[in-house]
């Protein structure tokens, strides 16, 4: 079960029911700009315009911060209009300085209804429930070192990683009770910079990453034809943002999206 990282839950909009029918949908702008940072567009959307789009982005008079999964993030450079962005996690820089074992546990698996995460750049590390000393001799035997380092001062698990960022291999015979967490990296120096020690975990990770956005399927179909996608009811729903009408497709095992009906 691959683990990403906790602070980017999903965010899904909330429509009005289908019996008030006599509220006008929104009509979305294309873009919006927050000082100092490049244009946002959807599934970006900004405080005036709440239902139009997934993922809120609230303007400051130093640049803007993204709320996910009910906290929000310091977005610290957007350099053109894609879904992708550098952000700063203060609640994880505060763990990785205290070498909390919650900087490593704190990560869920959401599964996104309309979009996904990734962030970049990232360290794969290994999480191994502890048993008991024999359980434990076995998966240090398994992640063989020096090829990988350990971290077992968690009260519940032991961490194995190696520092290769971006490496998301995952062994083919991982043992069931590991899981995979990709957590953000922290960049190895030039070669005038201080020494890395990879036998620390805490220096290898950062709160500084890149976070990217990529639509589902019937999303990315929405967007083909105009439109920005939304759940309603458990059905993806296509909103044509000029004209404020939806479109309700169903999306097939395939991933092929079919147009079923308009709706007002």
């Amino acid at each position: 079960m691959i683990i990403l990282f906790l602070f980017f839950m999903f965010v899904i909009l909330s429509c009005d029911s289908a019996k008030d029918h006599n509220i006008s949908n929104p009509i979305c702008p294309e873009s919006f700009n927050c000082t100092g940072l490049a244009q946002f567009k959807y599934p970006f959307y900004n405080v005036t315009d709440t239902r139009c789009g997934l993922i809120k982005v609230n303007c400051t008079t130093k640049g803007a911060v993204v709320e996910l999964g009910g906290r929000s993030y310091e977005i610290i450079n957007k350099f053109d209009s894609d879904s992708s962005f550098v952000i700063r996690n203060r609640t994880f820089e505060e763990l990785i300085e205290a070498k909390s074992c919650a900087a490593l546990n704190n990560f869920t698996s959401p599964i996104p209804l309309l979009f996904s995460i990734s962030i970049a750049p990232y360290i794969t590390l290994f999480k191994c429930t502890k048993k008991n000393l024999s359980y434990t001799q076995q998966m240090d035997a398994y992640f063989k070192q020096p090829t990988y380092n350990s971290y077992n001062l968690c009260k519940d698990h032991n961490f194995y990683y190696n520092y290769s960022v971006n490496n998301g291999t995952v062994p083919s015979d991982l043992p069931h009770s590991c899981q995979v967490i990709r957590l953000p990296a922290m960049l190895a120096p030039g070669p005038d910079g201080p020494e890395v020690n990879y036998t620390n975990i805490f220096s290898l990770i950062n709160s500084y990453f890149g976070i990217s956005f990529q639509l589902s399927p019937s999303c990315i179909e929405c967007q083909r034809i105009g439109g920005q996608c939304y759940a309603r009811y458990g059905i993806f729903q296509c909103l044509d943002a000029k004209q404020g009408n939806y479109f309700i497709y169903t999306c097939s095992t395939t991933k092929t999206c079919i147009h079923r009906q308009k709706k007002p």
